[in-house]
C-alpha cells in the first residue's frame, strides 16, 4: 500500500504528504486505522521517531486523530478531507533539531566554562533562578526560560556566530511541530530532572571545569530526547 521515499530532507513531511494523498484518495477510507508506529517505519524504510512526526504533521492538518489506548486514526470529517491539500510545512524535525544540539551546545559549554565573566555568571545565574520560577506558568513559559538560560551559556563563549547559531536551534524548539511532542510529553514539566541538570551545568560553569560543562550539557540534551521518544502518543490538546 505504501511506497518507500528517497532519501531527501525533511523525510516526516513527505511521508505526511504521502499519507494524505491516501486519504483524499480513499485508499484510507475515513475513521480507518493507521498500521502501528513500527509498521509503517518498515514500509518506508525510515525511523520510527520519523513516522511519529509525520502523523504529528497529519494531526495539525486535522486529517488523523490520536485515540489514547487505541491508535491513529483517520478523521471521519469528510470536509477536512476532501478540502485539504498538501499537508503544511511543521517545522525542523525534532529529532534532528536535537541531535543538531547534541553537537553544538556541549561544545559551547565547554568554551563559557573557559570564557564566562563575573557579569556572564551573573546572567546565566538570573536565567537559572528564572526558569525555576517558570515552573509555575504555562508551557511556553516554561520553554522561553530554559531558551534563556541556554542563550546566555552562549553569550559567555563571546562568539557571535556561536550565538546566532544556538539562537537559531532555539528558535526552532519553538515551531509546530516541536510544540506538539513537547506538550505531549510534557518535556518542559519535568522540573526536578530539568533543575538537577541545569545546576550541574552551572556548578561546572562556576568551576571553570570545561570538560565537566560539555558532558553536563550532553547529558541535560540526552535526556530531552529520551523523553520524547519513550513517550506515548497522547491526543493533542486544542490550543486558545
Amino acid at each position: 500500500m505504501l511506497t518507500r521515499l528517497p532519501n531527501t530532507q525533511r523525510l516526516h513531511q513527505n511521508i505526511a504528504d504521502q499519507i494524505a494523498d491516501l486519504i483524499r484518495s480513499r485508499k484510507l477510507s475515513l475513521g480507518a486505522r493507521l498500521p502501528p508506529e513500527r509498521e509503517l517505519a518498515r514500509q518506508f524504510g525510515v525511523s520510527r521517531p520519523t513516522i511519529r512526526e509525520a502523523l504529528v504533521a497529519l494531526e495539525i492538518a486535522g486529517l488523523v486523530e490520536v485515540r489514547i489506548g487505541s491508535g491513529t486514526y483517520v478523521t471521519t470529517e469528510n470536509e477536512k478531507v476532501t478540502k485539504a491539500h498538501e499537508v503544511a510545512d511543521v517545522g525542523v524535525s525534532p529529532f534532528e533539531l536535537l541531535a543538531a544540539r547534541r553537537l553544538v551546545e556541549p561544545s559551547c559549554a565547554g568554551l563559557a566554562a573557559i570564557t564566562a565573566t563575573k557579569r556572564n555568571m551573573s546572567a546565566i545565574q538570573d536565567a537559572f533562578d528564572a526558569n525555576e520560577k517558570a515552573f509555575g506558568g504555562s508551557h511556553w513559559d516554561r520553554l522561553e526560560a530554559d531558551r534563556q538560560f541556554h542563550l546566555r551559556i552562549a553569550e559567555a563563549t563571546h562568539n557571535a556566530t556561536i550565538v546566532k547559531i544556538v539562537s537559531d536551534l532555539w528558535a526552532d524548539m519553538f515551531g509546530p511541530i516541536f510544540a506538539v511532542l513537547s506538550e505531549r510529553t510534557q518535556v518542559t514539566q519535568k522540573k526536578q530532572l530539568t533543575m538537577q541538570d541545569h545546576r550541574t551545568i552551572l556548578n561546572c560553569l562556576e568551576r571553570h571545569d570545561a570538560a565537566g560543562a560539555s558532558a553536563a550539557m550532553l547529558t541535560h540534551i540526552v535526556h530531552a530526547e529520551i523523553k520524547i521518544l519513550r513517550a506515548s502518543p497522547q491526543p493533542r490538546k486544542e490550543r486558545r
